[in-house]
């Protein structure tokens, strides 16, 4: 297989999304979940079973593999099986939300076109930005994501608790949400780790979270047809998320996170809207449950990224639902539901919030702008607050289409939650963009006080409030003109594309580019071409047992994940490991004077070095940490040339054996 070839990993990415979709789709239609909703929120539920699954296996001493998850994915749908027998609702008929129809074969006809057009164009983008199927992201974060991924494939331990060790060189077992990592490790169809990886941005952004935004559109709109087929286009329009989540930021697993919303949502708003009856309700709050868990474990900050969005919804509906209950005269069983409920969200609110792992979240320190004007105008046409792109190819459509959506909200007093929602986020986001003295800024802190984090979410209640506001501006069309609907719809998706130059391609591509496949790549690069080609070289040109130091920012991590090589830094922070990780980081280039280099060279087992010559002040990436890494004398004694390429070179080591 050519490793670089789209075509050639096809049908590995068809098989990852049917790894993150089929078995919580299983489980949810056990329970009783049906239609679009059960597709968009089945991704959610598979990644708690996931996150679950990985723990439990670990205890077992089973290793993670496709095997061991299919397995224990098939005892999950025979326990909801089991659950939708004992509540006989297994043969109920689908759930409708209020006023919600099937759609006609034509509609779902035109659904399957637009999510083609509207996921094609986002994979594609994606696809081209990055140049090859298996280049490397040169993102921070995203070193740290591949060799965690390679770590599990390796241990075949894919737990969050303390399954990813290796990473802090066993000096350390904590907790991190590895359920991206797990899954991504277990999918068929790969040779490269770096496929995989990359393949995964085509599934969360193609497949995940367009399905969720479609299932949400289909709850939020339900007697509507146009929103739900008119979503997958606008979404296309938006490099808010995917394009910066999985390229820029390099946060897989945040990304996942995202992506998860809008089903699990979905799910939440079909268990919720109307009266049910209580078996049925309790086989969809179980789904509600297994989603909701997926959105969190797949990353920390998802919990309150759903709890952002679904507070003003579930505000409405259970306060809907109580009203209805009280008048009926069930007033007791009202009275005690609200204590509870309102006892368990402070109990465990203070639980979450006073954890270690929230703790070292918040506290993260990031700087600001002295105005929120730029956040705000950056909101407004869909532009990265993470980086300086051209201002070319905004998206002043889709607000226009927002803004429509807010108004008929408004007006037919429907969904009025997604403004509530669009505000709070718009909030957050901009506290997080603005002044970093501003004392309520600390709510921001849940998303590491990063503002292109949090408008990820912000984009969920903007393409509801759009995609109603594109099916109000159809209709009009269709009604002044007098033209079918679907010319209407036609009429509008064009002008979308025109208006947004192309759904944005322009920026979807530099975005991904960026942190790809441009030289020099945003924030410093880690690899050039000629680079990449001796660290893939490194399979066979350095011995089975070689453990590689070098300075992370100059591209040694990927040796690991690309070649198999072991590396003393799999990361990009030196610090998260042990001492003798901190001390080559800040003094290996005195090996000859400091004895204490050499003990901790001998107590690693370093074998040889990466050196590179690429400087901060041509392109390449730099951190004050590494010092000791930087400018490395390999023309002493004890430095024999392996490989070379580009300006980085790999040299047997023997320094510290010398007399």
């Amino acid at each position: 297989m050519d490793g670089s070839s789209w075509l050639g990993i096809l049908p590995g990415i068809l098989a990852m999304a049917a790894v993150f979709t089929l078995p919580g789709f299983g489980v949810l239609r056990a329970l009783g979940v049906r239609g679009l909703v059960a597709w968009g929120a089945a991704p959610a539920m598979t990644a708690g079973m996931a996150g679950i699954g990985a723990v439990l296996l670990q205890w077992a001493g089973v290793p993670w593999s496709l095997a061991s998850f299919v397995l224990s994915a098939c005892v999950a749908v025979v326990i909801a099986i089991g659950i939708s027998l004992a509540l006989g609702t297994l043969r109920e008929p689908p759930v409708r939300v209020a006023g919600q129809r099937l759609l006609a074969r034509r509609e779902r006809c035109w659904l399957a076109a637009t999510w083609v057009i509207g996921g094609g164009l986002l994979g594609a983008a994606m696809m081209v930005g990055m140049r090859s199927a298996n280049q490397p992201a040169q993102a921070w974060d995203s070193v740290y994501h591949v060799n965690a991924v390679w770590f599990i494939k390796d241990t075949g331990n894919g737990s969050s608790l303390g399954g990813l060790a290796p990473m802090y060189g066993d000096t350390i077992a904590p907790y991190y949400p590895s359920v991206w990592h797990s899954l991504v490790a277990i999918s068929p169809g790969f040779e490269f780790v770096t496929q995989a990886a990359n393949a995964s941005s085509i599934v969360i952004g193609s497949f995940i979270w367009i399905g969720g935004l479609v299932a949400l559109a289909r709850v939020v709109w339900p007697g509507q047809a146009l929103p739900v087929v008119l979503v997958p286009v606008l979404a296309a329009t938006y490099v808010t998320f995917p394009a910066i989540a999985v390229s820029m930021l390099g946060v897989w697993p945040y990304a996942l996170s995202v992506a998860c919303i809008p089903g699990t949502l979905a799910l939440l708003i079909s268990a919720l809207r109307r009266e049910l009856g209580p078996r049925v309700h309790a086989a969809y709050g179980i789904g509600v449950l297994g989603a909701s868990s997926g959105v969190m474990l797949s990353h920390g900050s998802g919990l309150f990224s759903l709890v952002v969005l679904a507070i003003p919804l579930v505000t409405v509906l259970f306060a809907r639902q109580s009203l209805r209950f009280w008048r009926r005269g069930h007033r007791a069983v009202v009275a005690i539901t609200l204590i509870a409920a309102t006892g368990i969200s402070v109990g465990l609110g203070w639980l979450i919030l006073t954890s270690a792992p929230v703790a070292s979240i918040v506290s993260y320190q990031r700087g600001g702008q002295s105005s929120y004007l730029p956040g705000l105008g950056s909101l407004l046409i869909d532009h990265p607050l993470i980086y300086v792109y051209d201002f070319t190819a905004v998206n002043a459509a889709g607000t226009v289409l927002m803004l429509a959506g807010v108004v008929l909200c408004l007006r037919t007093k429907h969904a009025r939650w997604l403004i509530v929602a669009l505000l709070a986020t718009g909030a957050l986001t901009l506290l997080a963009a603005g002044p970093p003295d501003n004392p309520a800024r600390v709510l921001a802190g849940f998303w590491y006080t990063q503002a292109s984090r949090i408008n990820q979410i912000l984009l969920i209640p903007v393409l509801m409030l759009g995609a109603g506001g594109a099916a109000w501006l159809v209709r009009s069309i269709s009604t002044w003109r007098r033209v079918p609907l679907t010319a209407a719809a036609a009429v509008v998706v064009l002008a979308l594309g025109a208006l947004t130059f192309g759904f944005r391609w322009p920026m979807q591509t530099q975005v991904m580019a960026s942190t790809y496949s441009h030289w020099p790549i945003a924030w410093g690069t880690m690899l050039e071409e000629e680079e990449i080609a001796m660290v893939d070289r490194a399979a066979t040109t350095l011995p089975d047992d070689a453990v590689v130091l070098g300075e992370p920012t100059a591209g040694s991590p990927y040796l690991l994940a690309r070649s198999g090589v072991q590396v003393v830094y799999p990361q990009l922070t030196p610090i998260a490991g042990s001492p003798e990780r901190l001390l080559l980081a800040e003094r290996f280039n005195a090996w000859q004077y400091d004895p204490e280099v050499c003990e901790a060279v001998r107590a690693l087992g370093v074998t040889h070095v990466y050196a590179d010559d690429l400087t901060f002040a041509d392109g390449g990436k730099w951190q004050e940490e590494t010092a000791g890494l930087r400018r490395i004398r390999t023309d002493l004694p004890g430095f024999e040339r392996v490989d070379s390429g580009g300006k980085a070179s790999l040299w047997r080591f023997t320094g510290c054996d010398l007399p």
